[in-house]
């Protein structure tokens, strides 16, 4: 069955950038002020790099935490694509706890936004210094604009593992420090629902829709840097979301975006840790819509004060073109809401 024709066109401008959102939420963030947690060390080369990557193997299995889609080297791509690097290293490991995460979507599915999430290194030619950087769990919150106390309280204890094995391995000889946010974009989502008629078989029609969904995103010049199926966990076959049908996450990449931010004259390698783009889609039970979401990448700007006109001109280009394409899907812009509370 095809999807049915969009029922609301258009986007709606905020800022000078345009949007998906078709009304403004008002959303108070927390008090917290710090958008990434960083680990500096000196004097470290490949050598590190490859016992960095064993390291978000097995010791963070161990702590729950599951290596989804690794992305390593991609300063090399640049060069290999683009002719040129101003890093010596750029590695993303996709992560998920999913034994801790996938609860919460039960009470808020947004986390999507940030599950997986990227723990990040990276290293610039002209200083040489290496960093372990990944986002706080409250800035993805305040970014997601969730606000239950709960979800929130189980999100936030899920990271403290992770950073404390961080601290136990590398903390002798790095620097903690943290990104300060430097602000909240007004419009910090895009969120769409997609109706459908009813089906005979969701995991056939869901299976066709993802099909569609990979193929016209690469039509247009991503990559689906990762998949991971919210369902069916890395280390169990148990579904642990049985009042979903369906419910995944991609990894959306986009190689000259990427490259104008995290590299190229004025990098932002730091910015990586919101790459690639978590976009989340599910299937309620006894709904006949696809939700979607993900961050915009208006955040980005708007947390880490960037003014670099290049790279804001990127940002504007892909907030543009990001809704077009799930609005050529069938689309239909909603609020930033938890679609879960009535």
């Amino acid at each position: 069955m095809k999807l049915l024709k969009q029922i609301v066109p258009g986007i709606l401008l905020g800022a000078t950038l345009l949007t998906s959102l078709s009304a403004t939420d008002e959303y108070v963030p927390s008090n917290n002020k710090n958008l990434a947690v960083e680990y500096t060390l000196d004097n470290k080369d490949i050598a590190f790099d490859k016992a960095f990557f064993d390291f978000t193997v097995k010791p963070l299995e161990k702590i729950g935490f599951f290596l989804s889609d690794p992305h390593h080297n991609v300063h090399s791509v640049y060069e290999q694509m683009l002719g040129q690097t101003s890093l010596s290293q750029l590695s993303f490991s996709s992560l998920v706890n999913d034994e801790k995460a996938r609860v919460l979507f039960n009470k808020d599915p947004r986390i999507g936004g940030f599950t997986p999430f990227n723990l990040v290194i990276y290293r610039k030619k002209s200083d040489e210094k290496t960093v372990i950087t990944h986002i706080t769990p409250e800035a993805a919150l305040d970014i997601l604009h969730i606000t239950d106390q709960d979800v929130r309280k189980q999100y936030i204890a899920m990271y403290k593992p992770l950073d404390d094995l961080i601290e136990k391995e590398y903390g002798a000889s790095a620097k903690k420090s943290y990104t300060q946010i430097q602000g909240y974009a007004k419009y910090n989502m895009m969120n769409f629902e997609i109706p459908f008629e009813q089906q005979d078989d969701i995991d056939d029609f869901f299976d066709a829709f993802q099909e569609k969904f990979e193929s016209t995103f690469q039509f247009k010049g991503y990559i689906i840097a990762g998949f991971y199926n919210m369902k069916y966990s890395l280390n169990s076959e148990n579904d642990v979301l049985p009042d979903f049908s369906n419910f995944v996450v991609w990894s959306l990449c986009h190689i000259p975006f990427s490259y104008t931010i995290f590299d190229g004259p004025n990098p932002l390698p730091q910015a990586a840790m919101f790459a690639p783009c978590s976009m989340y889609a599910y299937v309620k039970k006894g709904e006949n819509k696809i939700v979607i979401g993900m961050p915009t990448l208006t955040s980005w700007a708007a947390a880490l004060g960037i003014t670099d006109k290049e790279k804001l001109k990127k940002i504007e280009e892909l907030d543009t073109e990001i809704p077009s394409i799930i609005h050529s899907l069938g689309g239909v812009d909603v609020s930033n809401k938890n679609p879960l509370v009535n």
